[in-house]
């Protein structure tokens, strides 16, 4: 290996000769490398020939290779005694998946090294009237481009797609719900209103309630009262004040719930964790990510509660780039970890035909057509008119993708501080 660049000759050839001799059982290896992973212009050049012929289901061999490279003229470093020649060096083919990390690794090492050259040339020429703009800019740099080694470097052993016949033939995992017929492991729900309107009290009364294993509307106990979900909290609004009386409001009348059906108490440690950030969090920013995915991977929440959505980074709420970025970020988390999200959003001001509040979240539009279920709290007609909402209407404003079991109105209880209305107790069991 050159000791200036971090690249090694020998296992680029050895691993094309592999994908030579073994298409079938390398070739997936040769499909994790990207084009920029290669070091030398003609490793590259071969590996797209390659991985265009195994992408289309050509049969990949000395004689089809060296015809194909006639054929599109890239003669220039390779002919049918070159293309042999790698051959001899494929002699392990289950070592090609080793082989084509070793690659990423270097290629992600070079990009490291030049990110880390580039800056630290850029941070030598600073003046001294230049402002800490520029250092914070070369440090979002230099964390772009360990998000971008760490990533080349990672696992990425990858296949074809399935055929349509084998996919339908498999059989179909069970469904993982949190609280049946109502939120389902990685479901997205974004809940909205206005002011004051309760969509923070709701909130927290659905985590509270999963975390005590006890249904978020029926307010029943689920199961033999050990159904508890492990939910974290990332509260970007309110101060640890603020969010302490709220949840010790909500979970002593979980605990009453639990007491009165004759259910041991829920070690809260345990099955609920909050961090409080009042100035927001930047999902646009590498730290950020990086302290929420910690969080999330230490603690393993079957939910996550975060929000709102306005707090989530720091640029114009209604940018559509921006927001495009915090959905493939928050995507990303779920995904590896496996979470059902909640989130809240305010609502906009705007009226529909009837003269009813557009329950809409404000911002970018993405957030409209993101979510698996979106739902507002509007205050009903007939609420008493107080300075909070004590009856909302619950309206979905996402064509929701499955029927669930949310209630059409909440009104304030004495058993959890939202109840929802008779007919609701009426349709549970069609969701059981």
């Amino acid at each position: 290996m050159d000791r200036e660049v971090a690249w090694d000759e020998l296992q680029e050839k050895t691993l094309l000769g592999l994908a030579i001799q073994f298409p079938d059982r390398c070739g997936d290896a040769l499909l994790t490398v990207e084009s920029d992973d290669w070091y030398h212009p003609a490793h590259k050049e071969l590996a797209a020939v390659m991985v265009k012929m195994l992408r289309s289901g050509q049969s990949v061999d000395v004689t089809t290779l060296a015809g194909q490279l006639q054929a599109q003229g890239l003669t220039r470093f390779w002919d049918a005694v070159k293309v042999f020649g790698l051959t001899e060096l494929a002699w392990r083919p289950e070592s090609a998946s080793d082989i084509a990390a070793r690659l990423r690794e270097l290629s992600g090492r070079r990009k490291l090294f030049a990110a880390c050259q580039q800056t630290s040339h850029r941070l030598q020429s600073l003046s001294d009237i230049d402002g800490p703009d520029q250092v914070r800019q070369a440090t979002r740099v230099l964390r772009e481009a360990c998000d971008a080694a760490e990533a080349v470097a990672a696992d990425k052993q990858t296949s074809l797609p399935r055929g349509m016949g084998d996919f339908l033939q498999a059989e179909t995992a069970a469904r993982q719900w949190l609280v049946p017929g109502l939120l389902e492991r990685m479901d997205r729900t974004v809940l909205t209103g206005a002011e004051g309107g309760g969509k923070s009290v709701l909130c927290s009364q659905i985590a509270a309630t999963l975390a005590g294993g006890v249904h978020p509307f029926g307010g029943h106990v689920m199961g033999e009262g050990d159904q508890q979900v492990r939910v974290l909290v990332i509260d970007c609004e309110n101060s640890d004040d603020q969010s302490r009386r709220r949840y010790r409001w909500v979970i002593d009348r979980v605990t009453a719930l639990r007491e009165q059906h004759g259910h041991r108490s829920v070690d809260w440690n345990e099955q609920m964790r909050i961090d409080t950030k009042p100035g927001g969090i930047d999902l646009l920013s590498g730290r950020d990510i990086s302290w929420l995915e910690n969080a999330i991977q230490s603690i393993a929440p079957d939910m996550l509660v975060l929000g709102p959505l306005y707090k989530l980074h720091h640029r114009d709420p209604s940018e559509e780039t921006s927001a495009r970025e915090v959905a493939w970020v928050l995507d990303g988390l779920r995904e590896r970890h496996g979470f059902a999200l909640l989130t809240e959003a305010h609502a906009g001001n705007g009226e529909d035909v009837k003269g009813d509040r557009v329950m809409r979240p404000i911002g970018s539009s993405l957030w409209r057509r993101w979510p698996e279920f979106g739902f507002g709290l509007r205050r009903a007609k007939d609420d008493p008119g107080g300075a909070r909402a004590s009856r909302v209407d619950v309206v979905s404003w996402r064509g929701a993708r499955e029927e669930r079991a949310w209630p059409r109105k909440l009104e304030h209880g004495h058993t959890l501080p939202w109840v929802p209305d008779a007919e609701y107790y009426d349709s549970m069991n069609n969701y059981e």
